[in-house]
């Protein structure tokens, strides 16, 4: 380069630091206001004087005299970051008076989203003189002349990422070039910054002032060698034999060793070097950074893997501790996690710093050009959930509406955290969990803690407008703080009623009510929530959730799987029910939530020759449920066809669950001709038209079970009018059509 600059906030000492150097060209941003609100903005001003200066900040508390100025003196100059918004206080009138004040705006930031720069082009590209009159009358300042003119700027203040962005003019010097700029022909260049980008220049500050601060740190011991590494993106804890001895003499002549050796940091140090003398950690480390190119994404990956391995042993230490009475040392440990989780909050920090208000930027769109800018759009989402390969009606509805979405031809990516997942056929990303444990009182399902931080760089760099939340759990939970971090629109799902289920399972109504203030807390979150019934819709609206965010979620129905022409007769008479007799069926988990004793008690004054009882399904009630039905019919899972067949060859489907807020199986059920009978609580008979596709009886009163069963068992003629009306209430569900629903509901 021939020409040199530094744009320094409010001063010129960086560039007066390099005058003396031949093409150095002086130049600022200045912080000025709106005299009427003091709200502020930032300008570039490029090629000025000493005095020019001063003159600037004698105006900077008023925008009109210092824009008045700068035309005066015509002298080089845009706003910077015009659409980040530092403070509220920037409105959208104040975008409108930038935009007849100036021409010149940045376009293109290095240490900014991308999504600004893109709605800027947008609105400066589609800026019409009508519109630009109407905004002249209304504000009552004349629009600046010429077609709107973007430049770009690194905004580097680490010395990482210098010329990450830039302004392009054809110049044989300076004075040439800012001429060129002044006059419109140029161009912005570069690329916008990055949350990683930004949080490895914010590491690289706080230890440059570090090392000034602190005595005895410096750039050549332990700590300053093992942070150069990893501002370079290399494990910081591989070094040669020699480098260690001499770190270890310097830690002894210097006394830092014995500091490390305090017993206030003994617990946290030992853990700290037993994972940097992981074997396993260092090969995943290499396997993860391996053909990663950028310094800053390498020691992401680093940061992040250490601190997970970290962060996962200090948890199982202080479970184990806690489930063995150690209170004491227990909370020790959740002290050592508050250092690790500081290490880093950089990255939070830049995350959030650089998430740019997407419902601001949609309402500037609307306002100026009449629609959103295609970078707003509501069309790529991310649907998180905590359970996806379980046999459960969450992971059904979100696996076929996920297929249906891809069918449709819409961008929707299920997002989960497990061990390991088999599952095709949907656009599915698995995250590596941190750590996996079984819920109490619920042994076949665990529980998975997600690797939060790369699944927030995931969403940043996918380009999501929504995330959609299936479950309460770690993975949705990580989506929710993604979510407020980045700015991003939410829809929530409520598919469990889970303070039933905790009712059920602890036999504990204050566990109950704590389970509905989180389940309230976490819901409330939500930008738009769905429920499964209309039942579920008025409890929540109950429970002070506003109405306006409910909505009924569309469901389908597999009809070319689930269909009666599948009935076989002797499907049943395989499993042991005798030829020709009337099969009960239950399908679904097999759990003391599901309320399965109802069923049992019902069996016991019901059984009879020429009647069957059969569950499919598994789960921790099973033992106990054959103890009571000894006599029934256990099948474990069954999948696709088969259950599709069990379903047929049945003829009364039992589901006296009170905790489901939908319940899947009841039209899968429908579908096959059968009809069913169902508790008044819950969402299953919103499903149930009484009389007519089965019967609605009171939850949990086994009489009133025992009695609408056994009008179905005795009344065959009934029984075949009802299996025709099941099969005509379901036939005009399709997941297809439910998934254009979903989709379209909240479209953009």
């Amino acid at each position: 380069m021939d020409a040199f600059t530094i744009t320094d906030r409010d001063t010129l000492d960086g560039c007066l630091s390099i005058a003396d150097k031949p093409g150095v060209f002086l130049s600022t941003e200045i912080t000025a206001q709106f005299p009427e609100d003091r709200a502020r903005v930032h300008l570039l001003v490029w090629g000025l004087t000493e005095a020019d200066h001063r003159e600037l900040r004698l105006r900077r508390e008023n925008l009109y005299e210092l824009r008045r100025f700068l035309v005066e003196r015509d002298l080089a100059h845009a706003v910077a970051h015009p659409l980040h918004r530092d403070e509220d206080r920037l409105s959208l009138a104040h975008v409108e008076k930038l935009l007849l004040l100036f021409r010149h705006f940045e376009g293109v930031n290095g240490t900014r989203d991308a999504l600004t720069s893109d709605v800027l082009r947008f609105v400066t590209q589609r800026l019409s003189p009508v519109k630009m009159e109407e905004l002249s009358n209304r504000h009552g300042i004349p629009a600046t002349p010429g077609a709107k003119v973007l430049v770009g700027g690194s905004n580097d203040r680490s010395g990482l990422f210098v010329a990450q962005a830039w302004t392009d003019a054809e110049a044989v010097d300076a004075s040439e070039f800012l001429s060129e700029v002044r006059a419109g022909r140029c161009t912005a260049g570069g690329i916008a910054g990055t949350p990683l980008g930004q949080a490895h220049g914010l590491y690289g500050q706080v230890f440059r002032f570090a090392t000034e601060k602190v005595a005895g740190l410096n750039g050549g011991g332990l700590v300053g060698k093992a942070f150069s590494r990893f501002m370079e993106g290399e494990n910081p804890t591989e070094f040669s034999m020699g480098e260690k001895l001499g770190f270890l003499a310097q830690g002894i002549l210097t006394g830092q060793i014995f500091e490390l050796a305090k017993p206030s940091r003994a617990s946290l140090w030992k853990q700290f070097a037993a994972t940097a003398r992981d074997t396993d950690l260092n090969a995943h480390i290499a396997e993860a950074t391996a053909g990663v190119v950028e310094p800053e994404r390498r020691a992401f990956l680093i940061a992040c893997l250490f601190a997970d391995r970290l962060l996962y042993q200090f948890f199982t230490s202080f479970v184990k501790k806690l489930s063995g009475g150690k209170l004491f040392e227990a909370i020790q440990d959740v002290a050592m996690l508050a250092p690790v989780a500081l290490s880093l909050s950089p990255y939070f920090l830049a995350f959030r710093q650089m998430a740019p208000d997407r419902a601001w930027l949609g309402e500037l769109c609307q306002s100026l050009i009449g629609e959103p800018a295609p970078a707003l759009r509501n069309t790529k989402r991310a649907w998180f959930t905590d359970t996806l390969e379980d046999v459960n009606g969450v992971a059904t509805t979100i696996r076929r509406m996920t297929a249906a979405t891809a069918e449709n031809g819409d961008s929707l990516t299920v997002i989960t955290s497990r061990e390991s997942s088999t599952l095709t056929g949907i656009p599915l990303v698995n995250f590596q969990p941190i750590g996996e444990f079984e819920l109490p009182e619920y042994e076949l399902q665990k529980l998975c803690f997600p690797p939060v931080l790369q699944i927030l760089d995931f969403i940043q760099r996918g380009d999501f407008s929504e995330l959609i939340i299936s479950t309460p759990g770690p993975v949705g939970l990580t989506a929710l703080l993604a979510a407020r971090m980045l700015g991003l629109r939410t829809a929530g799902i409520y598919h469990t009623d889970f303070p039933q289920y905790v009712r059920f399972l602890t036999d504990d109504r204050s566990w109950e009510t704590l389970t509905w203030s989180f389940m309230h807390w976490f819901y409330s979150q939500m930008d738009v929530v769905w429920v499964n019934s209309e039942s579920y819709r008025r409890s929540w609206i109950e429970h002070d959730l506003p109405e306006a965010k409910l909505r009924i979620l569309p469901r389908g129905l597999d009809t070319a799987l689930f269909r009666p022409d599948r009935r076989t007769a002797d499907f049943w008479q395989k499993r042991g029910a005798a030829a020709g007799a009337v099969v009960l069926l239950y399908v679904g988990r097999i759990s003391k939530e599901k309320n399965l004793d109802v069923i049992t008690a019902a069996w016991t004054r019901l059984r009879a020759p020429g009647l069957a009882l059969a569950f499919v399904g598994d789960g921790p009630h099973l033992p106990e449920l054959k103890r009571q039905a000894p006599d029934a019919i256990f099948t474990g899972y069954l999948s696709g066809e088969e259950l599709a067949t069990a379903f047929a060859s049945a003829d009364v489907f039992l589901f006296p669950s009170t905790t489901d807020t939908f319940g899947n199986v009841v039209i899968e059920a429908q579908a096959c001709g059968l009809p069913s009978i169902v508790s008044d609580v819950g969402g299953p008979k919103d499903l149930v038209s009484e009389g007519t596709t089965g019967f609605i009886t009171r939850g949990l009163d086994v009489d009133d079970f025992t009695r609408a069963t056994a009008r179905l068992i005795n009344d065959s003629a009934l029984r075949e009018t009802m299996r025709a009306a099941c099969v005509r209430s379901v036939a005009s569900r399709s997941w297809k059509d439910a998934a254009r629903r979903f989709w379209d509901a909240t479209a953009g």
